[in-house]
């Protein structure tokens, strides 16, 4: 198998500007050689236009062409340098060729025709032939800034798509990082919950409570097997949310039966909002931690849900503790501080700066913690991926 080397940007640039230069330097002397043809052999009578005419023309254009090939080396030569000497060397150059050229052309037409008073004439033809080279070096130079320009077109495009190649890894790796931090978070609440829900089946059981305990493993059981069904980075609708919370509910029920209450104020156009899965479970943990389990005669936990504007507003308060004592009965183990941050962070990681969580005590007592971030559906996910394709 032979390989074939790939040639460098510089040696295609260089290869496509000979390319140019062969294509215009026929068409441009080709050209030249119609029109002196047109403009000066043809309007010649037919007595008075010599026999050697047509073949003068040809052989004039033929000395340009090979004099205008000896102006290439100076012209690239001289590309480089400044502007002001390059112009300098540009018409010293082009005067020079169009007057060796302007020589030849009046030897040949007195050789042919014998008249030696044509020297008298030199400016006329020497104008006409510095008007020709000159014409040739617009040209040239024309083309080569459109070369240079094109390449460096090029170079930018070049420069361009690796940045946007650069971009779309680095958005990749910003993905599969956020995804891999989500997860982190999200799994993160499963011990949690476990330790929490584990100690309380051990308070149980440490006060004789078989049946309830009983009772508390099934629905541990239950709410793990729904959790397990979720996949930790995708989102789920407020009403699956809801509805996971009033699992976990169910679950402290059993162990503080009508001291638990739950409300709920959910605004019908907001069940079908988008939400991380488990957000609102330990929020809710903690409001059955530091509030129903803390007093004799229980609490309320209340769940709130609005849209305002292009924002999900979400509430979750507590009724406090009002005898402010500890229920005597109840085993609560020191907080881990993980359940707030955890939610905060996980807020953090999808909606960077476009959310906000606040925590509060209401005057009436217990707290509150109130999160604000964009209203998200599926209907509007589906729409703003439709958006982007067609753009």
């Amino acid at each position: 198998m032979v390989l074939i080397p790939q040639q460098q940007p510089g040696q295609v640039a260089a290869l496509n500007s000979q390319r140019w230069f062969w294509k215009l330097q026929l068409v441009s002397w080709l050209g030249i050689l119609v029109t002196t043809f047109l403009s000066l052999t043809f309007w010649h009578s037919s007595v008075e236009w010599p026999q050697f005419e047509p073949g003068n023309t040809l052989f004039q254009c033929s000395i340009g062409f090979l004099l205008s090939l000896l102006l290439k080396p100076i012209f690239d030569v001289a590309w480089e340098t400044p502007i002001a000497l390059r112009t300098f060397i540009y018409l010293i150059a082009v005067g020079v060729i169009s007057g060796i050229w302007t020589l030849v052309r009046m030897e040949t037409y007195i050789r042919l025709t014998g008249e030696h008073s044509l020297w008298a004439e030199f400016g006329g033809w020497y104008y006409a032939s510095l008007f020709v080279f000159l014409f040739w070096s617009a040209l040239y130079c024309g083309v080569k800034y459109f070369l240079l320009l094109q390449n460096e077109h090029e170079k930018v495009l070049e420069v361009a798509a690796f940045h946007e190649r650069e971009q779309i890894r680095r958005l990749h790796a910003e993905a599969v990082a956020k995804e891999a931090q989500l997860k982190m978070l999200r799994y993160q609440l499963n011990p949690h919950f476990l330790f929490n829900t584990l100690n309380s089946i051990n308070a149980l059981i440490r006060f004789e409570q078989a049946a309830e305990a009983r009772d508390m493993v099934v629905r541990l059981s239950q709410f793990l097997r729904h959790s397990l069904t979720e996949d930790p980075v995708n989102k789920v609708s407020l009403d699956q949310e809801i509805g996971a919370v009033l699992l976990y509910l169910d679950i402290e029920k059993t162990r503080f039966a009508d001291r638990l209450k739950v409300k709920l104020d959910i605004e019908e156009q907001t069940r079908r909002a988008l939400v991380p899965s488990m957000l609102l479970q330990p929020l809710a943990e903690n409001a059955v931690k530091y509030a129903i389990a803390l007093s004799e005669s229980g609490g309320t936990i209340r769940i709130r849900a609005r849209r305002e504007g292009e924002q999900l507003s979400l509430q979750i308060c507590d009724s406090g503790n009002p005898e402010g004592r500890a229920d005597p009965d109840a085993n609560e183990p020191v907080s881990t501080g993980v359940g707030l941050s955890n939610v905060r962070d996980r807020l953090s990681t999808l909606y960077a700066d476009e959310y906000s969580l606040t925590q509060s005590r209401k005057e009436s007592g217990g707290m509150m913690i109130h999160i604000r971030f964009p209203f998200e559906s599926r209907e509007t996910k589906k729409n703003n991926t439709t958006t982007e394709v067609i753009a």
